[in-house]
């Protein structure tokens, strides 16, 4: 890759290249999934420090998904290279 940029043209495209090659990334349905436990393991953790019992289901599904998850990648549901 050319590490010279001169014009903001080049700059555009070499973003435009990056977020092409790392598109797939960010459309595997792990990657989502794997946000989803991050934002319910936070959301659990604050609805425990605020008492809240609903607290218990948050960190239910992060608990279940990994257990779960290992039984997707051997059912070749799930098929990016996590584990």
């Amino acid at each position: 890759m050319n590490s010279e940029v001169k014009t903001l043209k080049d700059v555009i495209v070499l973003v435009l290249h990056a977020c092409r090659a790392a598109a797939p990334f960010f459309l595997s349905i792990e990657v989502w999934l794997m946000v989803a436990v991050a934002a319910a393991t936070v959301g659990g953790f604050w609805l425990a420090f605020m008492g809240d019992l609903r607290s218990v289901l948050a960190f239910v599904f992060a608990i279940g998904y990994l257990v779960v998850r290992p039984v997707l990648h051997l059912k070749r549901i799930l098929s990016w290279p996590f584990l």
